[in-house]
């Protein structure tokens, strides 16, 4: 059991008086945790300050892909301080590494001393600074990891399709020049033997450089089909074997019979077959080409928008582009939009502001993220509204959503530290804490959320001359007179 000697050597409990020191050993209860076994699992509420007596305490918090180590706390430490001053269930999950002997205060009592014992109130309020600045901390580097496995997850994203299609052109193309080898290897052959005419080499030049004077016509599903049908028969009936493989290249190269009809004329009709083999490898290697160009300068672009969107190899302040800062955000989160419908209303005058474009985008995401979650919870909605204005020397970024709203009773606490609605595991509570220290610390701004059923609205001031703009002046000021 629990005895004042015990408490004696607490340095929390050093200059309470013996009597307040008796009804803390009266009041309070010891409890005893097997080493391996958890005390106060995250989310869970919290009733009790807790006092190692004896033993270490592993303290973890739930993120994404597992636990992150916060503290480890030994004899003489104590904890729960911060969730029950701020009201809300533990914070973190604490885990014995030893057999751990524990000291609990209620609620009330703990309370109580807090006011009227400065020495034990001081010991807890600069133990709680310093923890809230060591989560804060965590909270800033999970969010700047969160936002870079964001930006993975969406490059991942939309560099799958250019290059699928990239590698599914160059494959096609390795075939392609397999034919042009095979089948200009034969034609080669004959024209050595003069059995290829120049007129006939001349005819089959025409053919190909007639696919690259005209553009080939955009054709609906069912003209293109009577089109490659009809060519079809008519190479057959002039003695070409395969000619429903090599009529959809013909089609949408854009040729005819007026144009292949040339090439066979000119040519003998044993080698009509490596011919237009021949053309159609070409038509199609070209074809690829551009294919495999189109996906390049397709990936170049996004990779354009991913470092728009981090600000990579940028000034930490610069002038901001708010609406692209916007659409890059959007691009980076395209995986998780697929079944939500977007609507922009950018001002197109918008001014650029000055600022730290990293952290805003942070801020973006931040706020984008929740809107999706918020709509996916709901099987009636699914469309969120960016709206960005200017009021004369600030600028607006409005986030909105259809989803169920903010319940009224949560409304005020939801740029809180640590404060959530999600389920444990899915949100930490400092994403839109983080969003608001960087809006209005960083950039001297303002952020508030209007919100009913149906519809919730995050409203963002910046200030377009920058963060610090009065600040930076004072200290040129400074510099000079010094």
């Amino acid at each position: 059991m629990t005895s004042l000697e015990d408490l004696h050597r607490i340095p929390l409990f050093e200059d309470v008086p013996e009597e307040a020191l008796q009804e803390v050993l009266r009041r309070g209860l010891e409890k005893f945790v097997p080493a391996g076994e958890v005390n106060g699992r995250e989310g869970e509420p919290v009733d009790h300050l807790y006092v190692i007596l004896e033993g270490e305490l592993r303290i973890t918090k739930q993120a994404t892909g597992g636990e992150v180590v916060i503290n480890t706390y030994t004899p003489g430490d104590f904890f729960a301080e911060v969730p029950l001053l701020a009201g809300t269930p533990f914070l973190a999950t604490g885990r014995a590494l030893t057999d751990c002997r524990l000291f609990l205060i209620p609620d009330d009592l703990f309370r109580r001393l807090l006011t009227e014992h400065s020495s034990f109130g001081n010991k807890i309020l600069r133990a709680m600074a310093e923890r809230v600045h060591i989560l804060q901390s965590v909270a800033g580097q999970r969010e700047r990891l969160t936002s870079l496995g964001t930006l993975a997850a969406g490059l991942a994203h939309q560099l799958n399709n250019p290059a699928a299609a990239a590698r599914r052109s160059a494959e096609d193309l390795r075939e392609d020049l397999n034919k042009l080898r095979s089948a200009g290897s034969s034609l080669a052959r004959a024209a050595t033997a003069g059995r290829l005419t120049p007129e006939a080499l001349d005819a089959l030049e025409r053919a190909i450089d007639a696919q690259h004077r005209a553009e080939a016509p955009v054709l609906d599903e069912l003209e293109r089909s009577e089109r490659e049908e009809g060519l079809a028969f008519w190479l057959e009936e002039n003695g070409v074997p395969g000619g429903w493989t090599m009529a959809p290249t013909f089609v949408s190269s854009g040729l005819g019979v007026s144009d292949l009809l040339p090439v066979l004329e000119s040519v003998p009709s044993d080698l009509c077959l490596d011919t237009l083999r021949y053309l159609e490898a070409t038509l199609d290697a070209a074809g690829l080409v551009d294919a495999v160009e189109g996906s390049a300068l397709r990936i170049s672009g996004i990779v354009e928008t991913m470092e728009g969107y981090s600000y990579m190899d940028r000034a930490p302040v610069q002038e901001v582009d708010v609406n692209g800062s916007l659409d890059d955000t959007l691009a980076v989160l395209s995986h998780r939009l697929d079944s939500v419908e977007v609507r922009r209303d950018y001002d197109p005058e918008l001014p650029r502001i000055t600022a730290y474009g990293g952290e805003l985008n942070q801020v973006w995401t931040n706020l984008i993220d929740n809107a999706i979650d918020a709509v996916s919870a709901s099987e009636d909605s699914g469309r969120i509204a960016l709206r960005t204005g200017c009021e004369r020397d600030r600028v607006l970024v409005e986030v909105a959503d259809d989803g169920p709203g903010i319940p009224s009773e949560n409304r005020d606490r939801i740029f809180e530290p640590f404060f959530s609605t999600k389920d444990v595991g899915r949100g930490a509570g400092l994403g839109l804490d983080v969003s608001y220290r960087i809006v209005v610390g960083r950039h001297g701004g303002d952020i508030h959320v209007v919100s009913e059923p149906g519809r919730t609205r995050f409203e963002v001031r910046l200030p377009v001359g920058g963060p610090g703009e009065a600040d930076a002046a004072r200290d040129l000021r400074m510099e000079a007179e010094a």
